[in-house]
């Protein structure tokens, strides 16, 4: 596995900008939307840990909404971002990786992991990190690429190689910045078997921007350009039926600690 620390050091100076490209803005509305429901309302001393919180983006978000904020950033560059936001006490930053690092002395709300889970070398060991920091009935969601959906897109495009090498490794690449790092691709069936695997309970997982599979990116494009509310309602509502979650851009996994047993 390629380290994904220079990728994302390249992309920190103008990492929010990132999210103004159509599809990236709509994964990542559907993907919040989804989470903070999720969420439930803000408890003192019980901090949400964003795991590879990047340039802090969803910890600003978190914050303004009044949740604690413990966020867990690998790269310097990403790190040196999310600092310059300025968030306040509500808002602390560890540095270093979340397979590495301890967040806090205390159970935590809830660990979002929103696109990075799939750049540590073992996604399964990590999640049962997540799951050992919750209180009970604690929340973890993460977003992973799909592996459904890639291996369509690249026969699509007339590349089968690829698609089929892609199916068999289970990995894929980003190339942005002139770097490249690896990742590791998804499907229902293993996200929420390694959900299960961490001890997580009441698994979900979701397919999001089916419509990128389903229709094709251009048509994608077209529909949320031209009527973006309505296309984000098509695909929150597509994102749970189950002939179609592999055929998500994105997988979202929601999964829960389970609730403490009292004995009487």
């Amino acid at each position: 596995m390629r380290s994904s620390i220079p990728l994302y050091d390249a992309l920190a100076d103008d990492y929010d900008a990132h999210f103004d490209v159509l599809h990236r803005w709509a994964y990542d509305e559907l993907s919040w939307a989804m989470a903070t429901e999720s969420l439930g309302a803000p408890v003192a001393g019980r901090p949400v840990v964003d795991a590879g919180c990047g340039s802090g983006r969803w910890a600003e978000r978190l914050v303004e909404l009044g949740y604690e904020v413990v966020g867990i950033e690998q790269s310097p560059r990403m790190s040196a971002a999310a600092r310059k936001r300025g968030l306040g006490d509500r808002f602390t930053l560890i540095e270093g990786s979340m397979e590495k690092v301890e967040p806090s002395g205390r159970p935590v709300r809830a660990v979002l992991a929103m696109g990075s889970l799939q750049y540590t070398d073992d996604p399964v060991a990590t999640l049962g990190r997540f799951a050992s920091w919750l209180e009970p009935g604690g929340l973890v969601a993460v977003l992973v690429d799909s592996l459904g959906s890639l291996v369509v897109e690249l026969a699509r495009s007339a590349r089968p190689d690829e698609a089929e090498a892609r199916r068999v490794s289970r990995r894929g690449v980003w190339n942005a910045e002139g770097q490249e790092a690896d990742l590791h691709l998804f499907d229902r069936d293993s996200l929420a078997s390694a959900m299960g695997a961490a001890g997580l309970v009441d698994v979900e997982v979701r397919g999001l921007l089916c419509g990128w599979t389903v229709f094709g990116r251009d048509r994608l494009f077209e529909d949320l350009a031209e009527r973006p509310a309505k296309t984000l309602e098509r695909e929150a509502a597509w994102s749970s039926e189950p002939a179609l979650v592999d055929m998500g851009k994105q997988l979202l996994g929601l999964g829960r600690a389970p609730e403490r047993t009292v004995s009487v």
